[in-house]
């Protein structure tokens, strides 16, 4: 028989989705609770304060942020609004995350996962707990480290004028200064770090069990105060726990939110989806095609000639002089709008504007408003829509893509050979 809702630990919706408060969904101190915490991050995320969780009649809406908010046990999880099963959203929600942050998560490490019973907050702890017991069966990091001590004998080299000075006071001493091999390394009191805020966010039992082994480990590691300050040191002694540090440095950055409101406390790790498709098609189209023609956030160009208003796209390809401008948008097309496939004007009036300064010195700009891909456009995704701008006929492109889908590097080379080509041929057909 299906759990009910009002006991469920995660309830699930997709972004606009909302979470209903009452007898089947959330008790009102809890959504009282969740409000604020959601608001404290969106703040923090510097979006606007509904951006998370709007309160509407009857429960709280979710915008575009997706994530997880949890409070005593409770947790609301926020998928993206893509096609598939829960599961599936959210195993693209992790793949985003993993090529955005270097996780390198693979599909071996998400089947061991339980991906349909965890929400991704677990996932995530648990995929950190998993990697750390692994890697430490080589043992912890160990760096030599400088020490200076009061000895009866010598050990290293004696400090002079340290053993002038205290002479005095202690005769029978030596003031040493000596390297000695330890574990409390600034590598170690980050991993260290993570694992004591996740321990007491952990539901389950197992993860909460891997996280005490790995701290009774880490029993001889100082506690950091500023663990994503630690400089850490990329060296052989580091490179087991490669794939950990992105991991524990996501689980305690800025997109890692501890919220508290009077005297309840409420934490959110969650994503706009808006930064986080721009994103993820900038790297992907980096690997894809070399981060050395590939830039995100471009800076070039001005809107005015006295150098006012700068031009920023989301990615720009320098295809010698035509490259190809794309900006992301996370947003799903109108299939009832049979001619604008519901482009949104001022999207148009935005790329006009990187047309015009791109074409410089002979340049022709190519511009591609890249969206995520839905069953309901009933066809493949890639190029929808070959526009041209009046007057200059720069080539406008209007594309999807799936974000639900694996690829491999082939596939995802034969997307963007598709939306953008190196060399461009053929006029605009719609």
């Amino acid at each position: 028989m299906a759990q009910s809702a009002k006991h469920q630990s995660t309830l699930i919706k997709r972004e606009w989705g909302v979470f209903p408060i009452g007898d089947d969904g959330l008790r009102q101190h809890e959504a009282e609770t969740f409000l604020k915490t959601a608001e404290r991050a969106a703040r923090d995320l510097r979006l606007p304060e509904g951006a998370v969780l709007n309160r509407v009649v009857g429960g709280l809406k979710a915008g575009q942020v997706c994530g997880v908010l949890s409070f005593q046990g409770r947790s609301l999880e926020i998928l993206p609004k893509i096609d598939g099963t829960g599961s599936e959203s959210r195993l693209a929600l992790i793949r985003m995350l993993s090529v955005v942050n270097d996780l390198r998560v693979s599909d071996g490490e998400l089947a061991q996962l339980q991906t349909q019973r965890q929400d991704l907050l677990e996932l995530l702890i648990a995929l950190f707990a998993r990697r750390l017991t692994k890697a430490m069966k080589g043992g912890l990091q160990r760096h030599y480290m400088r020490h200076e001590d009061d000895l009866p004998f010598v050990r290293g080299n004696i400090n002079i004028g340290q053993q002038l000075t205290k002479r005095p006071v202690a005769p029978t001493k030596l003031f040493c200064e000596f390297d000695e091999l330890s574990e409390n390394t600034q590598l170690n009191r980050l991993l260290k770090s993570a694992a004591l805020r996740l321990r007491g966010i952990s539901r389950s039992s197992e993860t909460q069990r891997l996280l005490q082994i790995i701290l009774d480990t880490f029993r001889h590691v100082g506690r950091s105060h500023r663990p994503l300050a630690e400089p850490i040191q990329s060296d052989r002694s580091a490179t087991a726990f490669a794939d950990i540090i992105p991991l524990a440095r996501l689980l305690l950055s800025g997109d890692w939110q501890n919220t508290t409101s009077g005297s309840t406390t409420g934490t959110a790790l969650l994503f706009p989806m808006n930064d986080l498709f721009e994103r993820y098609i900038a790297r992907r189209a980096q690997q894809t095609l070399g981060r050395g023609i590939v830039h995100k956030q471009h800076f070039k160009h001005h809107a005015l000639s006295n150098q006012l208003f700068r031009m920023i796209p989301d990615i720009v390809i320098e295809y010698k002089n035509e490259p190809v401008i794309i900006d992301t948008k996370w947003k799903q097309l109108n299939t009832g709008d049979t001619q604008k496939l519901g482009v949104a004007q001022s999207d148009i009036y935005q790329m006009l504007a990187y047309g015009h300064s791109y074409a410089a010195n002979g340049a022709r700009p190519r511009l591609v408003l890249l969206y995520p891909h839905h069953a309901a456009l009933r066809r493949s995704e890639g190029v929808l829509r070959r526009w041209s701008v009046t007057g200059s006929e720069l080539p406008l492109t209007i594309a999807t893509v799936d974000i639900s889908k694996r690829r491999s590097p082939v596939r995802w080379r034969e997307l963007f050979e598709q939306i953008a080509p190196e060399d461009h041929a053929g006029s605009p057909v719609s």
